[in-house]
């Protein structure tokens, strides 16, 4: 098993203490460098140790850790996060999955929900060594991590991928699919011989490009079903696409 480096950012001393303890007696794998209390300090010592686990409360003495990890994911490679908070927040949740978050914990954390979170971070590692480790291996589908696991889809089977900061919606010839991965990440796997970049945010199949309408600033792509779809693009994402 790995041993993983953590930090825990917490202004409140009593459920720092106590996530403390629950990972040192529960799980002594992971070494937890620093526990912060402000937003200033957790951003030193983040930056300064570059941990594998992130545990975050929401609300931070005048910020939100969200705040935090806008300003890091612009510095560094966002490492996993579990937050760990009193607010049981659907708008919390949401910006959670932006983040990529293995889990959204609620105060006091129960030690099997823990539990939980740090297995899944255990497999999403061990997802990326096994790609990692075997490069030679060829297969039709690339993976995607999705919120609960992870999503095979070919390239053929791809009309266009729409960024949102750290997810993507990618639609496929079959519906739509939200992915916790960002685009630059995305285009690596599908490749540009068969994807355009048609503006920051937004990758098209090129082989389905069927029609490209200026009036109205959008291009239509066509699946070998005869499905259509309608992408709106930017003046950027219009020359883009003619240039192709």
């Amino acid at each position: 098993m790995k041993n993983f480096r953590a930090i825990i950012v917490e202004d409140e001393r009593l459920p720092r203490l106590s996530l403390l303890q629950k990972l040192e007696t529960y799980h002594p794998d992971i070494e937890v460098v620093d526990c912060c209390e402000t937003y200033e300090a957790a951003l030193i010592a983040i930056l300064r140790h570059r941990p594998d686990i992130l545990f975050l409360d929401i609300q931070l003495q005048g910020h939100t850790t969200l705040e935090l990890l806008r300003e890091l994911k612009e510095a560094i490679p966002l490492p996993h996060i579990i937050f760990t908070t009193a607010y049981n927040n659907s708008e919390y949740l949401l910006q959670a999955i932006r983040f990529a978050a293995a889990d959204y914990l609620l105060k006091p954390v129960d030690v099997s929900d823990l539990a939980k979170a740090i297995r899944r971070i255990e497999e999403r590692d061990a997802t990326t060594l096994s790609s990692d480790s075997q490069p030679q291996v060829q297969t039709s589908k690339s993976p995607f991590r999705t919120l609960n696991g992870t999503l095979y889809a070919g390239k053929d089977e791809v009309v266009y991928v729409r960024a949102s900061g750290n997810y993507s919606h990618i639609m496929l010839t079959e519906g739509e699919e939200i992915v916790l991965e960002r685009l630059g990440v995305i285009e690596s796997k599908l490749g540009n011989i068969h994807f355009i970049r048609a503006g920051r945010n937004l990758l098209l199949n090129r082989d389905l490009i069927y029609k490209i309408d200026r009036k109205h600033k959008c291009c239509i792509l066509r699946t070998p079903t005869g499905r259509e779809y309608s992408v709106e693009l930017s003046t950027g994402g219009l020359e883009a696409v003619e240039k192709r």
